[in-house]
């Protein structure tokens, strides 16, 4: 698998500004961080592997800020760690997860083969899902205005985590109106919610404050 990535993918995402940071391919642009790796099955032996990938959108300081403020951020993270993250084969016009296995018996044909499917999946997946969120905004207003068809696998998927993680958003771009309309659009619901965290988020949370 190393081989396959080093050959077929690394020199992709390098050219498109991407660094590894171990397994995780990184493009920093400051505001945000763009994270694509891989990630291993659960019962993978010295003779059969399998694998798929995910591409991470990372925005520092926002899920402490939602969560708890004291949460120690990870120094590494990976793609699963985004505040939005998706598999990109969720991405493609199939919408469906693909993993890879390779086994010990397989010959140089099949890295062939699986290398130039990772290499399509990153140009063609990958590489225009990060594209579409280049800085803070476009997380937040991707996270405020309902979601299209074509990216229901776009994690998160409860519509009160986009609206925590884009108020936070909003005040920090110094959108205070914007912000106040997460939160009201939060607070008027009526279903119960996915988890306490919102409930505690939404008592200590204000858009006006500094």
């Amino acid at each position: 698998m190393s081989h396959i990535f080093k050959t077929w993918v690394t020199p992709t995402l390098h050219e498109a500004g991407f660094k590894k940071r171990g397994i995780v391919y990184v493009r920093d642009l400051g505001s945000v961080q763009h994270l694509f790796n891989h990630e291993s099955g659960d019962y993978n032996t010295a003779d059969k592997l399998s694998f798929t990938t995910n591409c991470g959108i990372y925005v520092p300081g926002v899920f402490p800020a939602f969560a708890n403020p004291s949460l120690e951020e990870p120094k590494a993270p990976r793609a699963f760690q985004g505040l939005l993250n998706v598999r990109p084969n969720f991405l493609m016009p199939a919408r469906r997860l693909t993993w890879w296995e390779l086994t010990s018996s397989d010959g140089p044909e099949k890295d062939d083969e699986v290398g130039q499917e990772l290499r399509t999946l990153v140009e063609t997946a990958a590489l225009p899902f990060f594209d579409r969120f280049r800085d803070e905004r476009a997380v937040a207003e991707f996270l405020s205005q309902p979601r299209r068809k074509e990216d229901r696998h776009v994690m998160p998927f409860e519509e009160t985590f986009e609206l925590c993680y884009a108020a936070i958003l909003w005040k920090r771009l110094g959108c205070k109106d914007k912000c106040r309309e997460c939160i009201e659009r939060e607070r008027s619901k009526t279903k119960k919610r996915y988890s306490p965290l919102p409930e505690k988020f939404l008592a200590r949370f204000s858009c006006d404050d500094d």
